[in-house]
């Protein structure tokens, strides 16, 4: 009888176990770019840490909504360090006063940024679209900040260019098309400037993935 019970009870640990591990992959195919392997392998990779890695991965990722911002002017995400903050809205690249208000480089998402910070070429200040326009989901226009970036445009009239820097590919394209057409009434009116990346960009790459003196080339030779 024991015997019994005892089966009975690793049985259901079991599966107890099994859900975990399917739910946790079922969790980890929803970051970009993971499938099926990619998550299991990160849930047998989390098995095999202790407790006390566990317990800091929890905590981090129960903080990122109260302590990540999402700067209200480029839509960049930030450390929060003080809700007190004055400048708690905006985040370092847009409350740098070094840094040059006419040019505004529009990228798909933050990575981007982060990449083309890392090259040293850009002074200027940044806008994060936070996707493009897909060609095979048209509805995926109304997921992309491009009401709020004909909003900083207007609302700044210091700004004369806006440098395109998005993915030398298809939906890339298409993306830069939609923006010129949006921002075609600033451009007779104020004179603004849409420029894009030298073509030096082989077709399919990924702002995120291109060597900083390829982004320098790129940002150099714009038109």
């Amino acid at each position: 009888m024991n015997l019994l019970i005892g089966k009975s009870l690793s049985g259901g640990s079991n599966i107890k176990m099994n859900n975990i591990i399917e739910k946790l992959t079922e969790l980890f195919q929803e970051f970009p770019g993971i499938g099926p392997r990619q998550a299991k392998r990160f849930v047998y990779a989390l098995i095999e840490k202790d407790e006390k890695f566990l317990q800091s991965l929890s905590f981090l990722i129960s903080q990122i909504k109260s302590k990540i911002k999402r700067c209200d002017n480029c839509f960049y995400v930030f450390h929060n360090a003080s809700e007190n903050s004055l400048n708690e809205k905006k985040c370092r690249f847009c409350r740098d006063k070094n840094r040059e208000n006419g040019v505004i480089m529009v990228l798909q998402k933050e990575i981007d940024l982060e990449n083309i910070e890392k090259s040293g070429c850009y002074n200027g200040k940044y806008f994060v679209l936070g996707g493009i326009i897909s060609l095979l989901n048209p509805e995926q226009v109304k997921k992309i900040r491009m009401r709020e970036l004909w909003n900083r445009v207007n609302a700044d009239k210091e700004v004369n260019e806006l440098v395109i820097a998005l993915n030398a590919d298809k939906e890339g394209e298409a993306t830069v098309n939609y923006i010129k057409q949006i921002m075609d009434a600033f451009v007779k009116k104020r004179g603004l400037k849409i420029t894009r990346f030298a073509r030096g960009l082989s077709s399919g790459s990924e702002i995120e993935y291109i060597d900083k003196d390829t982004i320098k080339n790129a940002f150099l030779n714009r038109k």
